[in-house]
């Protein structure tokens, strides 16, 4: 995929720069962190990892900062803002790829809902 998208230039070094907070109101941070994987390295069946190209922040990103956000603090801190944001798939898990609805290097856009993904809530 890296041949269709030139432009694309993951680190191979395990790590990556991302913006947080380490507590309610506090100062956010630009720091490096481990690169997501997916989850389940045994069971690699479901989930996608993201390049993030683009992002924005929101209201309800300043709520989350706040502490005002029950999905925030059910996720802990430090915590990451990751949702409205836009970028190319990196890493498939096993069923996300025999659905042959998604490659490699295709772009993708995640709207603003933060949740496990189990419920219908």
């Amino acid at each position: 995929w890296s041949q269709a998208y030139p432009e694309i230039k993951m680190s191979n070094t395990g790590t990556m720069k991302a913006a947080r907070y380490h507590q309610f109101g506090g100062p956010i941070l630009v720091q490096t962190v481990p690169k997501p994987t997916i989850a389940g390295k045994n069971d690699r069946s479901s989930g996608v990892v993201i390049q993030v190209k683009a992002t924005g922040v929101c209201r309800s990103d300043w709520h989350g900062w706040k502490g005002h956000d029950d999905d925030v603090k059910h996720n802990g801190l430090p915590f990451i803002p990751r949702h409205e944001f836009s970028g190319l798939i990196h890493e498939m898990g096993s069923a996300v790829a025999s659905s042959n609805k998604f490659q490699i290097g295709d772009r993708v856009v995640v709207p603003f809902i933060l949740s496990c993904g189990s419920c219908r809530e």
